[in-house]
Formats: C-alpha cells, structure tokens, sequence
C-alpha cells in the first residue's frame, strides 16, 4: 500500500523593512496628490477670482465710457450749452489725477433738462459710486451740479472691511485723466482745454480693484485702463 504524505507548504510574507519601505513610499505618493489637489485648488480659485475681478471691472468700464460718449449731448433745436458746459472733474492734489467725473446729457432724448440727466462717478472709500443730479438749479449757467454739489450717490460696486465676505471687490484706484489734442494740449483744473486750433478731447479711465481668495488669502488685483474719445467735445 501506498503512503501519500502531505505537502507542506510555506507560508511567505512581508519582512519588516518591506513594511516600512512600503509605508515611506505610500506616504510620498499620497503627499505628492495632496500636494498637486491643493495647488489645483488654489490655482482654479485663483483664476475664478480673478475672472470675476475682471468681468466686474469691465461691468464698471464700460457703463461709465458709454455715458461719458454721450456727455454733452441735448436733444433740442434751440442752441444751448447748458449740457456742453457741466463737464469737469474734483480736484485731489492734481487734476490730472482725478478720482470723480461730472457731466451731463440729455438721457431719454426728450429735449427738457431734468435732475436725472446729470450724473457723475466717484471713488468713495473703496467703492465706485454713480451719482445722480438732486434738486439741481436747472436755471443756473452752467447748473449747480458738481462731484460735491447736488448730487445723489449709489454704489456700483461693493466692499465692506468689516466683513468676511471674500466676494467684495475693493476698488483701489479710479481716475480721470483728460488729454488735449490741440496746439499746446494744455488742460485746465475744469478739464477744458486751453490750447489753441481743433479741440479733440479724449478721457483716460484707468480702474484699478483687488479681491481676496477664499483659500489661501492671496489677493488678486487687476487694472483696466480705456481711453474715450468725448463725442460733443467741441462745446465742452
């Protein structure tokens, strides 16, 4: 009769060092993940932000060129300045430096000067304001509207330091600079051009903002600059 025996088998595993030369590696590569997660995050928060920065900023741009391309203009036959002559900017050190714009045109075309026809823009605090005419003298030459007179301010955007709201958008320069084309380009401290020959007037707008980053704090700034050529500028 014939005895089978039994096999044995060996049982074989990990040594000590295998275990610990395993769990160094493990711990690379799952930092190596970590770390290239993080820096995606913070690169696609980083670019969000500075997206909406941009969008907002634009937002901003382009609704105040649009009604300065338009400052000036009076739907009516009679010949009139009263429009043509409320143009000017507040002084703050230097008028080639100014952080408001006032001026005045005709909005719904009706040929009859109203308060809402006079408007301005204005840095105030951290924020772009639009201002609106108030109880303005309409019979005054030119009327008694300014960046300080007669006039009503509403933000366009928003910022508020005493909050941790990281979508608020911290305006930190505004400013208006007038250019002159005509012999000696000088320009005056009322933006009026004090050379002589053809007047071509332009409007240097230069919007500078910044934002916060939710994840890492780091502020994302950006700055527009757009030039705007004042379309009734021969009577400004």
């Amino acid at each position: 009769m014939r005895i089978i025996k039994p096999i044995n088998h060996k049982s074989s595993g990990f040594t000590l060092i295998e275990l610990l030369i395993a769990s160094v590696l493990g711990i690379v590569v799952i930092g190596s993940v970590i770390t290239v997660f993080a820096t995606t995050v913070r690169y696609n928060s980083d670019n969000l932000q500075m997206i909406r920065l941009n969008q907002e900023l634009r937002g901003v741009m382009s609704l105040i060129s649009r009604d300065l391309k338009r400052a000036g203009y009076f739907n009516s036959a009679a010949v009139t300045t009263t429009y043509l002559d409320t143009f000017g900017g507040a002084d703050t050190g230097s008028y080639l430096y100014n952080d408001c714009v006032y001026f005045a045109y005709d909005i719904d075309a009706d040929g009859v000067a109203e308060d809402s026809d006079f408007i301005a823009y204005k840095l105030l605090g951290s924020e772009i304001n639009q201002g609106t005419g108030s109880g303005v003298n309409l019979a005054a030459s030119p009327p008694d509207f300014d960046c300080n007179t007669n006039v009503t301010w509403e933000a366009l955007t928003e910022y508020d330091p005493g909050t941790d709201d990281r979508s608020d958008i911290q305006i930190t320069q505004l400013q208006f600079e007038p250019e002159c084309s005509n012999a000696g380009g000088a320009v005056a401290s009322d933006f009026i051009c004090t050379g002589t020959g053809v007047e071509v007037r332009n409007m240097v707008i230069t919007i500078t903002g910044q934002v916060i980053t939710p994840v890492d704090n780091t502020v994302v700034s950006r700055t527009l600059t757009e030039t705007i050529k004042l379309r009734n500028d021969s009577g400004v």
